[in-house]
């Protein structure tokens, strides 16, 4: 088997948040894929080309120019997904002026981006530019939105302590959400006690409104409202990859997502079958099943059964991989989760939540290094400074011109 992928690594979300604030170590939430596939082949490149009538894959490897090619018998495509970006025409700026959180130097550079203005902010009076330069914004209130949330406020808030010129009132949040309730993927009964847990923090929440403009340092939201602020942090859906609009020949839906049958095959195709976040396979209800890792992951070996059982010449059998639950970690050693009908919140759901993705990290010594970066936090404060690995971080934070007319307007 030949796996190809522009990293020799992949990165276990769940943790994503956790290691860019500094709960863990960046480096352990990344598993080496010839690690953790060690009898499959890795070519370290990015695939610019398919041909599905002579069944090859064109391929540039990393560093070099030339354009190479590889037969399949199978070929299997998992390309995942990115942030979802609307079209300009409905919300500007965001390409520009928004951070987002799908890979580790996403995590890093909000990290340092944090502690940056908590640097500018200590050193200047005007008290108006520094509540400004503290507020920060995320843009979608569903499980990722929420993680980034409510562990980058424990961040800054925990942070700010080494700053004298900074009071927790210069600090803010703010959460918009176009449903009428955070975290709609859970019952409302969970919906609403996150929310109230969220608020007693000082958290400001917009649910009903979404935000149309974004700007380097403020948004207009959906009322026309002007608000001052210098991050703000994208999360409000994803898309499949656009890599698969670049290949000739495969079944794509409106959406830009693979088309598959309920076996995971490609529609139309011979040896083509997709899983995980860019394809749009049909459970056992009709409807495609939802882009969550833990449903990619119990997909896989559904698929290499039917690709076996092809190759034995034997029929195929239609996937059937229902959520088995939601868990979702509010920050201050809080959560809300739904698991198999069971709800539950506050500590315990948060170490449900630790307990569970602990074990579902790959490879007995990963899950030890997280488990002490865990323990270690639990008696030591972490390192509230740069990792300078990114330059997103530095983007413009200065109040414009433009924004001080606006409000005197």
């Amino acid at each position: 088997m030949i796996i190809i992928d522009r990293n020799n690594y992949f990165i276990f979300y769940p943790l994503l948040v956790e290691a860019g604030c500094g709960s863990i170590e960046p480096r352990h939430c990344t598993v080496p894929i010839r690690e953790f596939a060690p009898k499959s082949e890795l070519l370290m490149a990015e695939v610019v080309g398919l041909d599905v009538s002579t069944k090859s894959v064109d391929f540039q490897l990393i560093g070099d120019n030339a354009v190479k090619g590889i037969e399949y018998d199978h070929l299997v495509v998992a390309l995942g997904s990115v942030t979802r970006i609307l079209p300009e025409k409905i919300v500007s700026g965001v390409r520009d002026h928004a951070f987002f959180m799908k890979h580790m130097s996403d995590a890093v550079a909000l990290r340092d981006r944090a502690v940056e203005l908590l640097e500018l902010a200590n050193a200047i009076d005007d008290l108006e530019e520094r509540r400004r330069l503290l507020h920060f914004v995320v843009v979608g209130g569903n499980v990722t939105g929420i993680e980034v949330l409510g562990e980058l406020e424990v961040f800054v808030r925990e942070a700010s302590a080494y700053y004298r010129n900074i009071s927790d009132e210069d600090i803010t949040f703010s959460i918009y959400e176009l449903n009428q309730r955070l975290l709609g993927v859970l019952p409302e009964n969970l919906s609403v006690w996150a929310t109230r847990q969220l608020k007693k923090r000082g958290i400001k929440i917009h649910t009903g409104t979404s935000v149309k403009e974004v700007h380097a340092d403020r948004i207009v939201d959906s009322d026309d409202k002007v608000v001052g602020c210098s991050t703000v942090i994208w999360t409000a859906g994803i898309a499949p990859s656009p890599v698969l609009g670049q290949l000739n020949g495969l079944p794509l839906n409106k959406f830009g997502g693979l088309e598959c049958a309920s076996d995971y095959s490609a529609v139309g195709l011979d040896g083509v079958w997709g899983l995980g976040d860019c394809a749009s396979v049909p459970g056992a209800d009709g409807k495609p099943m939802p882009p969550l890792a833990q449903i990619a992951i119990r997909q896989a070996p559904q698929v290499a059964a039917n690709i076996s059982s092809v190759e034995k010449g034997r029929p195929t059998k239609p996937g059937e991989v229902h959520l088995q639950g939601v868990l979702v970690p509010l920050g201050r050693h809080r959560g809300v989760a739904q698991i198999k009908g069971i709800r539950v919140h506050g500590f315990l759901a948060w170490a449900m939540w630790r307990a569970i993705y602990l074990l579902k990290t790959p490879r007995l010594g990963r899950r030890i290094s997280v488990l002490l970066d865990w323990t270690l936090n639990m008696f030591f404060r972490k390192d509230y400074v740069q990792l300078g690995m990114h330059p997103a971080s530095h983007r413009d934070m200065c109040r414009s011109e433009e924004i001080d007319a606006t409000n005197q307007g």
